[in-house]
């Protein structure tokens, strides 16, 4: 931010702070509803009923006020976080405390919220000093249990990220995308995850005997497609490689057709617009991940060896298709009812692998449902950290080990 920004931003009198906040408070709700791309300043200008002019006397454009309410988003959750925690007095009630000051905070401010979560996919600078400011409490509460003994000793950047992962993915279900608030079972669910794991400590079950060698298998090469549909399979591979450079918004049909090789009146020969092509991506994503995945779990028989294999499955796929997983968390801002198919996709067949794991007595039983989705937000936030924010070219072992190991035993020490 310039120097002329910041004394711009500064209002003079009692009359500006007022007009400054009514700015602000009409820029959440543009944002909150249209989104960052589709928000123009003259709607926000529209919604608080203040001249266009008048808009620049405080901010230097859409961008500045965009930041300006993530900052003061991450000032008030803070604020919120350690106001709860310091009311605890055991390491464990204030991390308890700490997650779910967090998630009553995302339920007041649902609007906000959604705010920073497109901004962190806009900028990546922003996702990391957000994150790493709310995961530091965190962190100073796994210490101090620690130290005192209350807790085991575990990766502290793993776990909190790990935790921040369930939050993020505990309020997308139930608070975004229902928004009918959390109720005591569910928040009970994630304490339990979070304390005790997922292990009964019932000893493993030999792996089925299929007749593959202990051998990781390679990738199924696909068949190459005839006619129309290799014409098609070129439009989508192309349209796949431009969203992830560049993102949905900065990537235009013309250039989808021309990587392609196809004159652009071909494109609404099989897709009608930009949208389609997309949200067909999504859905391809999200079959090439789940194949992915069934072999690398093919011929396992314990739930626990099925989480551990499909962690790894999970971690090697983005770290090879880094594209494609940015379209993935760019598809609610996109497509809301896509983005939502997806995850929601994911979460009904790992339901079912983990319900198999608490009838056979592998793990323990928990609500399928808050597991699953608290299992994909840790993966998606660890892994997001390490390979995206980090540039690791893959998981590192020590982190990915960490992680598994916080899921299968959680925090507390053995009784």
């Amino acid at each position: 931010m310039t120097e002329e920004m910041i004394e711009r931003a500064v209002p003079r009198s009692r009359k500006g702070n007022y007009t400054q906040e009514r700015l602000l408070q009409a820029a959440e709700q543009t944002f909150g509803e249209l989104g960052y791309h589709d928000a123009s300043v003259a709607e926000i200008c529209r919604r608080a009923g203040v001249a266009h002019g008048t808009f620049y006397r405080y901010f230097a454009g859409k961008e500045e006020i965009f930041i300006r309410l993530i900052e003061g988003f991450e000032k008030r959750l803070r604020a919120q976080i350690d106001t709860a925690m310091e009311a605890a007095e055991t390491s464990i009630d204030k991390l308890l405390a700490g997650y779910r000051s967090i998630l009553e905070f995302i339920g007041r401010y649902v609007a906000l919220y959604n705010v920073l979560r497109e901004a962190e996919f806009l900028q990546m600078g922003i996702h990391r000093r957000f994150h790493s400011d709310i995961a530091a409490p965190l962190q100073q509460a796994l210490k101090e249990g620690i130290t005192r003994g209350e807790f085991r000793p575990v990766d502290l950047d793993t776990v909190s990220y790990a935790l921040l992962g369930i939050v993020e993915f505990i309020a997308l279900r139930y608070l975004i995308w229902e928004q009918n608030g959390l109720d005591e079972g569910v928040l009970r669910t994630i304490d339990e995850l979070v304390l005790h794991g997922i292990d009964t400590g019932q000893p493993l079950h030999p792996p089925k005997d299929t007749g593959r060698t202990s051998e990781k298998a390679s990738p199924v090469t696909p068949a190459v497609p005839q006619g129309g549909e290799a014409t098609r399979q070129a439009l989508l591979n192309a349209a796949e490689r431009l969203f992830g450079e560049a993102g949905f918004y900065e990537t235009r049909i013309s250039s989808i057709t021309y990587v392609a090789g196809v004159a652009q009146g071909t494109f609404y020969l099989y897709f009608p617009n930009k949208v389609a092509v997309f949200a067909e991506l999504i859905r391809e994503i999200n079959e090439r991940f789940r194949m992915e995945e069934r072999r690398a779990i093919s011929g396992l028989a314990d739930r626990r060896e099925i989480e551990r294999e499909g962690f790894r499955a999970f971690f090697q796929f983005i770290s090879r298709h880094r594209g494609a997983y940015r379209i993935v968390r760019e598809a609610e801002f996109v497509d809301e009812a896509v983005g939502r198919w997806y995850y929601q996709r994911l979460a009904a067949g790992y339901m079912r692998g983990l319900q198999r794991g608490m009838e056979q007595g592998e793990i323990r039983r928990l609500d399928p449902e808050v597991l699953a989705y608290s299992l994909l937000g840790m993966g998606h936030l660890v892994g997001l950290r390490q390979l995206f924010i980090e540039g690791h070219d893959e998981m590192p072992a020590s982190v990915l080990e960490a992680l598994l190991d916080f899921i299968m035993h959680g925090l507390l020490l053995p009784a």
